[in-house]
């Protein structure tokens, strides 16, 4: 007697919950098989496997061909079946060369199937449950002739049978005339492996009008035990028995205390699976009920509870019983919404068994897919408790792993989980159903309504944002349902850093202006005034969520998780409080420090907050003409350097700094913020290397901002890229600007926020000894270069760092990155700047300046310097001649566009040397009113065209 109470959706999302297969195969598509425990039992011994890809595709229909196979591997076993072959084609369409031969060859000859009038097999074609039906009887023992499967009715007689020996138990909708499906041919099998096997005393064969009948003395009887094992614990002899003597099932309880089977394959576990329950709630419910509902005739006046798998307290299972599961008087508090109930009934010896399992709602943190049993973990965002419902239970360390195919995860997943606290780990993990909306109302503790829809809190509910009391009607809200469609977790809708803003100021209908207004500084750092639907001055110096409709007029609503580091007051009255002089906001922390090269803010002396690359900074800075200008900037390590102490006069603080910040749920990840940072000590301040090319250098530019840099190619954060150098350094800097000369390889770069580089620092003799000199040489070993002298023998060894960062520079200050030391050649004119690690002692950076004057790298030896360089053009080609050059020797010549004090190059050719002066020409296009710059070596020549 079977009855389950609950909805179909609970129930089928609570026994994938629940199914524990520990040792049983994992496919990426395990989430959708739902005959589990039959699907891995099946292809835990071989009968059935998944694909090459790692799923087991459940719901792909069964070809004939390959429930030949099926049949094969289950009484030869998948071993001896995988040697089957067909020596002459056993039906038409089936060659021996047919993948299938084989298995349709052995089960035609043992009568187990049969082919069509026409003397074909079919077998790509699909089979209907009740021919697969039909082969497992064969296998069974069952005599295809004696028990009327031939003829028009032969279906009739199938089902009838199949369904007397319980082939069919576990689909409740088998229809047998439907396609069997890979997981349906599964459970059959699975069935059949429990099924008695059968046999005949004796069969007739008469003739008939022509006919041959088969005439038995009797029909099919049991088969006797004998001297197989009983392992599947039943009377007589079952199928696998026979032909599976080492596949043991066992009758146990699982780690939530359910009534379960454990399966075993030569000695290695395959699952142990709950059984189903007789009846099943998603709420607390009266005894009586239970009495009821399992037509109970005897009361159970002890009946055993379990939570979680742990014992709890007993109760009387008895008719007209209004008293609940969990009361006051026991289990206090252990059921709710959503908790799922389970009811085992032992008619026999009239025990009821009552299991509590709890669903928890969490995120997956992260994953582990390089290791044998590859898992995921989760962080839980209910809180779980033992059976006294009130000791919080960590799920933490080892404990919020789950070992699972981590294909089916990503991480910051919601996810649905179980947890037994009998075995102390989480048991299962599904992805969590979500639904996006508005939120309408809500009932503290009971309900909330989202996009006109209402839903039923679960038991273990949680916010991201940590109280229910931080939601607010008309924002949008993700909430996250637990198997019955309750609400289990509410999230704010995903973070659009675009539909928020800061309340600069406000004013509503009463005063003389006669409308509700707010001034917002945006998230792309723009101040609108705006109208608003209602008054909103209690808003005033805030984070806001907005929406515009199609009038223009605004709706705000305060965002979630809104903290401030100070008791913020906004600037209502400039002739009081002049922004020059107090800012935009007032009464900040002068201990506030955010530097972009780490992580943790320090927003007051003991709070620290975290940003990330998501996080949004909308920094308010003074101008020199004493206005506000508003900067954006997206991730923490593209932000601004704000102090309030400058460190380069650090017994003066500068300015107290305000900021007003949201986060991310009850974490300290700041997801936006805004940062009143006029007066404050603002830089783009970075602890990396920085390298600058002098051979790049360009004229001293001057924007339209009036803004004079110098822009160099260079090396930052170990990226090749340009950066400006203001023109007037801030005092202490060592940069040279506008040096063309001399390579520059400084630390500590400091950025405006026009992002010019105004200061840097010398490399620190702490963390690196600097190298510098002529001649660089490859040696023997991987991980070797010689450094200074003429040859390499009278070099200077140094072992390079395996994660060494190294460049080539050219004359034109064109940087290339080397990827291997193995790629650097030896060279005796070429400069280098080298870091030494002063901890490790390996070279860790290593720039290398070549110089181009004739010499052919790699030679070994001194180069030699031209005497001088002339060039012409003439209808796309430019004649060169080389003064003072040496025959054979390869020089190579760059021709290059001279565009407003920068060199932009065009090409480079090698002309081989002829004795003492070389002729050559060169394609090229030059245009017709510019110059160029033809340079080899140490010489260079200007042409005009």
């Amino acid at each position: 007697m079977k009855k389950f109470l609950s909805l179909v959706l609970a129930l089928v999302m609570t026994m994938s919950l629940v199914t524990v297969s520990a040792g049983a195969k994992d496919f990426s598509d395990d989430g959708s098989i739902t005959y589990k425990e039959a699907v891995d039992v099946i292809s835990g011994i071989g009968v059935v496997d998944g694909y090459s890809g790692g799923d087991f595709k459940p719901t792909e229909v069964l070809t004939r061909g390959a429930a030949a196979k099926i049949i094969c591997n289950l009484i030869l076993g998948p071993t001896t079946a995988s040697y089957l072959s067909a020596d002459t084609a056993p039906f038409k369409d089936v060659p021996v060369t047919n993948v299938f031969a084989g298995y349709i060859t052995y089960c035609s000859q043992q009568g187990i199937i049969n082919g069509y009038a026409d003397g074909t097999f079919r077998p790509t074609a699909t089979l209907s449950g009740n021919a697969f039906m039909k082969m497992l009887l064969g296998a069974l023992g069952y005599d295809s002739s004696v028990e009327g499967y031939t003829g028009p009715n032969w279906s009739v007689a199938v089902i009838k049978q199949a369904a007397g020996i319980g082939l069919d138990d576990g689909n409740d909708e088998f229809v047998g005339s439907k396609a069997v499906t890979r997981e349906e041919a599964a459970l059959y099998a699975f069935n059949m492996l429990q099924a008695t096997m059968v046999e005949y005393d004796a069969k007739t064969s008469v003739d008939i009008n022509g006919a041959t009948v088969t005439i038995a003395g009797d029909k099919a009887k049991e088969v006797a035990q004998g001297s197989y094992d009983n392992n599947m614990h039943k009377p007589n002899l079952q199928f696998a028995e026979r032909y599976f003597d080492k596949l043991d099932k066992t009758e146990t309880t699982d780690d939530f205390a359910r009534p379960a089977t454990k399966w075993t394959f030569k000695g290695d576990k395959i699952g142990t699976y709950a059984d189903a329950a007789d009846v099943t709630y998603t709420s607390n419910v009266k005894l009586g009920d239970i009495y009821s509902d399992l037509d109970m005739s005897e009361k159970d006046k002890n009946a055993e509870v379990y939570y979680n798998g742990v014992e709890a307290d007993d109760v009387a299972v008895s008719k007209g019983n209004t008293v609940k599961v969990s009361s006051s008087s026991a289990n206090n508090k252990l059921v709710a919404d959503g908790s799922t109930v389970e009811v085992f009934y032992d008619e026999d010896n009239n025990d009821v068994t009552i299991c509590i399992i709890d669903t928890y709602v969490g995120t997956i943190s992260s994953k582990e897919e390089k290791v044998s049993d590859p898992y995921v973990v989760v962080n839980s965002e209910s809180l779980v408790t033992e059976k006294d419902a009130s000791t919080s239970v960590s799920i933490s360390g080892s404990k919020a792993r789950f070992e699972t195919n981590t294909d089916n995860f990503e991480e910051d997943d919601v996810v649905l989980f179980t947890y037994s606290q009998s075995a102390d780990e989480i048991k299962s993990v599904v992805k969590a159903e979500s639904v996006e909306g508005t939120l309408d109302k809500y009932t503290l503790g009971k309900n909330l309504t989202l996009a006109d829809t209402e839903y039923k809190y679960s038991k273990n509910i949680a916010f991201s944002f940590g109280s229910e009391t931080s939601m607010t009607t008309k924002s949008d809200y993700v909430i996250y349902l637990d198997a019955n469609g309750m609400v289990i977790y509410v999230d704010e809708q995903e973070f659009d850093a675009s539909q928020y803003a800061y309340v600069l100021y406000t004013q509503s209908s009463n005063t003389r202006f006669g409308k509700d207004q707010v001034q917002l500084v945006m998230s792309d750092g723009s101040v609108k005034t705006v109208d608003t639907d209602d008054d909103y001055t209690s808003l005033e110096g805030t984070i806001v969520y907005y929406r515009a409709d199609d009038k223009g007029e605004y709706a705000l609503r305060q965002a979630a998780n809104v903290h401030k580091n100070g008791s913020i007051v906004t600037t209502e009255g400039d002739t009081t409080y002049p922004i020059a002089t107090y800012g935009v906001l007032r009464n900040g922390a002068t201990t506030f420090d955010m530097k972009n090269t780490r992580a943790a803010i320090t927003t007051k002396t003991g709070t620290t907050v975290y940003g990330n690359s998501e996080t949004v900074f909308v920094v308010a800075e003074s101008t020199a003409a004493g206005k506000t200008d508003y900067s954006v900037y997206k991730g923490i390590k593209n932000a601004p350097t704000i102090m309030s102490d400058d460190p380069t006069t650090p017994a003066t603080e500068t300015k107290a700094v305000e900021m007003v910040y949201t986060t991310s749920g009850s974490s300290d990840v700041v997801t936006f913020s805004f940062i009143d940072a006029t007066g404050a000590y603002v830089t783009n301040g970075k602890r990396d290397v920085v390298f600058l090319a002098a051979e790049s250098a360009t004229k001293m530019i001057t924007d339209g901002d009036n803004n004079q840099y110098y822009l160099y190619s260079a090396v930052v954060d170990d990226e090749i890229t340009t950066v400006k150098v203001k023109a007037v350094q801030d005092a202490g800097s060592v940069v040279l600007a506008g040096n063309d000369t001399v390579n520059q390889v400084v630390t500590n770069a400091d950025y405006n926020n026009k992002g010019l580089l105004t200061s840097a620092d010398a490399i620190s003799s702490s963390d690196y000894t600097t190298l510098t000199g002529t001649g660089v040489w490859k040696l023997s070993g991987s991980y070797s270069i010689g450094l200074s002298g003429t040859t390499a023998s009278a070099s200077i060894r140094y072992t390079v760092a395996s994660d060494a960062k190294m460049y080539y520079i050219d004359t034109d200050g064109v940087i290339t990155k080397v990827d291997d030391v193995k790629n650097i050649s030896s060279d005796s004119t070429a400069t280098y700047i080298g870091l030494l690690d002063v901890t490790d002692g390996d070279i860790a950076y290593l720039f290398i300046q070549e110089v181009d004057n004739g010499k052919q790298e790699g030679a070994g030896s001194s180069g030699v310097v031209l005497s001088g360089i002339s060039a012409s053009y003439s209808s796309g080609t430019v004649t060169v001649t080389l003064t003072g050059t040496n025959a054979g020797q390869v020089y190579p010549v760059t021709i290059s566009l001279v565009n407003g004090g920068t060199l932009v190059k065009l090409t480079t050719a090698n002309v081989t040397g002829a004795a003492t002066t070389t002729t050559a020409t060169i394609s090229a296009a030059l245009s017709v009113g510019s110059t160029y710059m033809v340079t080899c070596g140490d010489q260079s020549f200007v042409l005009g065209v």
